[in-house]
């Protein structure tokens, strides 16, 4: 993904969404779009999902777009890990857990906003990855008063994100890039 255009559209889009009321902001959002590109819904078809962010304006919309097409390349790529768009590691270890949450939690939202609960109902290491997925939307930051806790605190996070890089691949991968998976999201 261009770090470039991540960022411009990072702050930009972040800004925008929460003064619409989306206190989460983009990582929230980035992770709706990463579970609906995991589901299978290509760049064409993602316009009439719009509506679930409830923007103002079609420049607002393209901004979306456009970033869903960078989670679509950025999955595609050859690059193996996935990029999250989450604030800095100098950000506090509280808001990057908060914010890891949210992506989380938007991933899930994406992931079976249709109502299809399937994935429930399967076995394997997709079923696993969204189960943790999960788990970690419920996060809760208990943060340390010193200085070695701080580090472990920042230790993990950072050891949160790797795992969601990888896992997130491995989800798109199976559900979405081989042709097998192709053929099951298509029925």
């Amino acid at each position: 993904m261009s770090k470039l255009n991540a960022n411009e559209l990072y702050s930009g889009l972040d800004e925008k969404l929460r003064a619409m009321g989306w206190d989460s902001g983009v990582p929230e959002a980035h992770g709706l779009l990463t579970g609906l590109a995991c589901r299978g819904f290509s760049a064409q078809h993602i316009g009439n999902k719009m509506y679930m962010f409830e923007l103002d304006s079609g420049q607002d919309s393209a901004s979306l777009q456009a970033l869903y097409e960078l989670v679509l390349q950025n999955l595609e790529s050859d690059d193996p890990v996935f990029d999250l768009m989450l604030p800095s590691d100098d950000e506090s270890a509280f808001r990057r857990a908060d914010e890891i949450a949210n992506w989380c939690s938007g991933f899930a939202q994406g992931f079976c906003h249709d109502g299809d609960m399937s994935i429930l109902q399967k076995t394997g290491p997709v079923k696993e990855m969204f189960d943790d997925i999960m788990s970690i939307a419920r996060i809760q930051a208990d943060l340390s008063d010193d200085e070695a806790g701080r580090h472990r605190e920042d230790r993990a996070l950072t050891e949160i994100e790797q795992y969601l890089r990888v896992g997130i691949q491995l989800i798109y991968e199976e559900m979405v890039a081989t042709p097998s998976s192709r053929e099951a999201v298509s029925k």
